[in-house]
């Protein structure tokens, strides 16, 4: 039965555009993630720099009731600036089992000494390079492999006729 149209699903004109726009913000989303790196911060950190605070055990007790008794690190935005204290909108927290709950922006202030390291998040020009390099070679790679551009071998001929003929 050939134009039954038994088993076909009909789709709609504008499905694949949308299916590839969010093929390509997906891919977007994960390759600008490899555009930063997380580096040890200065001193005092400036409002509206991303950190992420690694507490030791006297802060995993002290944070306890705010952010879980098996809290590891705490990531937020810096809101002000202290000599004695950090003070985060929290994004993320991240526990000793390797599980992480995602915050809204909740403000915590936490103690410099209930930290045992403060790293920043910083934009990283070599990966950035390394990210487009890698995008543009995969491109290139890809359309060579399926002839996208046209450039076909012109002294090929195709086969038929009587044998001995071709």
């Amino acid at each position: 039965m050939t134009g039954s149209g038994l088993g076909r699903r009909r789709v709609a004109d504008g499905e694949p555009r949308r299916f590839w726009i969010g093929c390509l913000l997906t891919f977007l989303l994960g390759v600008s993630s490899g555009c930063y790196v997380y580096a040890p911060a200065a001193r005092t950190p400036a409002a509206g720099s991303r950190l992420l605070l690694e507490l030791n055990d006297q802060g995993r007790v002290a944070l306890g009731d705010s952010i879980g008794p098996t809290g590891q690190e705490v990531e937020g935005t810096m809101t002000s600036d202290s000599d004695s204290a950090y003070s985060l909108k929290v994004v993320r927290v991240g526990y000793l089992n390797g599980q992480s709950n995602q915050w809204n922006g909740e403000q915590l202030t936490i103690a410099r000494n209930l930290v045992n390291r403060a790293m920043e998040r910083r934009f990283s020009s070599s990966r950035t390079w390394l990210t487009v390099s890698a995008i543009t070679v995969a491109t290139v790679l890809f359309i060579a492999s399926r002839g996208l551009l046209g450039f076909g071998s012109e002294g090929r001929t195709g086969g038929g006729g009587e044998p001995g003929q071709q």
